[in-house]
């Protein structure tokens, strides 16, 4: 199952572009060792939201990918009030992304985290929880759901 600590969410992340908050996302990813390359794994969630928009609506995103540069599987978790433009469905800004990332060989995981999340992330309680909720709410409540 992928891997999800408290070093893995940013209630503040910093960014006011779909480039930028990747870029801070791979980096995150990077700081906690969980992929070897920080370029890579960005051009891999450039790559993914060039063929579609994971921007869910509701103000959540779930940018994703598969690489050989991903060490485990993983999910980070940031938040940042000003939203920013996703290419939602809804047209809303995003404001909360659950960014996942699996190894190459890991699609069965990935197709597996992505369904468990699109799930929940249909629920408005679940949606406001990501919104409010402080750091240890958001690690528990994503590991509960992840793991279930």
């Amino acid at each position: 199952m992928a891997t999800i600590t408290l070093s893995c969410i940013d209630l503040n992340i910093p960014g006011n572009s779909a480039y930028s908050i990747l870029k801070q996302l791979a980096e995150m990813a990077w700081q906690n060792g969980y992929i070897s390359d920080r370029g890579t794994f960005l051009q891999t969630l450039l790559l993914r939201e060039k063929l579609h928009s994971t921007g869910f609506g509701s103000g959540v995103a779930v940018p994703h990918g598969k690489s050989a540069c991903v060490k485990q599987p993983f999910v980070l978790f940031a938040r940042n009030s000003q939203g920013v433009e996703w290419k939602a469905s809804d047209d809303q800004p995003a404001t909360c992304w659950i960014c996942l990332g699996v190894p190459q060989e890991g699609e069965e995981d990935q197709v597996k985290m992505i369904g468990t999340l699109c799930r929940k992330i249909i629920h408005a309680d679940f949606i406001d929880q990501l919104k409010q909720g402080d750091a240890q709410q958001i690690l528990s409540l994503l590991t509960h759901t992840l793991n279930q």
